[in-house]
């Protein structure tokens, strides 16, 4: 279980997996937690028991966020006091007010899930629908930055077939989404991402 040090937001490699970790302000489903010592391991939250899943990020402040993935789902815990890295400890959340509350208490479900059944509990984790809209948003405009032009974009994302039979024909369907996917994807990579945290 590695721990490192780093900042506020930050993108680590640790072996074969990618870690990216969010400040609780720019992603609401962080849950802010305080811990205390335990004295019994039943009822308390014991980092060690989660393997391979947990990874500890440390802040120069010194605060603990705590990030469980699978690589597909993820759960992020920012410590405000305490530790996590000595044992089981007992957590306090730290909710208030009513803005963003039900996406914490999703949070908080999915940990609840995590903890009973030692692996993320799928249905807690329902398929975003705009996700496809999404990557081929990404996919176009990093084709863009490539020097591809939109032909060949859209070959990329959609096949050739479907651009010859569409793109010289009476529609300008196709071309009317390339030139949409374009400008979402530079909208999301010149930080309109924000948004899908709920910020």
């Amino acid at each position: 279980m590695p721990v490192t040090g780093g900042y506020p937001f930050v993108v680590g490699a640790e072996h074969d997996k990618a870690c990216v970790f969010w400040r609780p302000d720019w992603d609401k489903s962080v849950l802010m937690v305080r811990t205390l010592p335990a004295f019994t391991p039943e009822n308390a939250f014991d980092l060690h028991s989660y393997g391979a899943l947990a990874t500890v990020l440390i802040l120069e402040e010194g605060f603990e966020v705590v990030l469980l993935t699978d690589g597909v789902r993820h759960l992020q815990l920012f410590v405000l006091e305490g530790s996590v890295l000595n044992g089981p400890v007992y957590l306090r959340y730290a909710l208030s007010g009513f803005n963003h509350l039900e996406t914490r208490i999703l949070s908080l479900r999915r940990l609840i899930g995590l903890h009973q059944h030692r692996q993320f509990v799928p249905k807690l984790y329902p398929m975003e629908t705009k996700a496809e809209r999404w990557v081929l948003a990404l996919r176009a405009f990093d084709g863009y930055l490539e020097g591809a032009s939109q032909r060949e974009i859209a070959i990329g994302l959609f096949g050739r077939k479907a651009v010859e039979d569409d793109w010289n024909g009476q529609s300008d369907f196709l071309r009317l989404r390339i030139k949409r996917l374009l400008s979402h994807g530079r909208f999301m990579t010149q930080g309109g991402y924000g948004r899908l945290l709920g910020r």
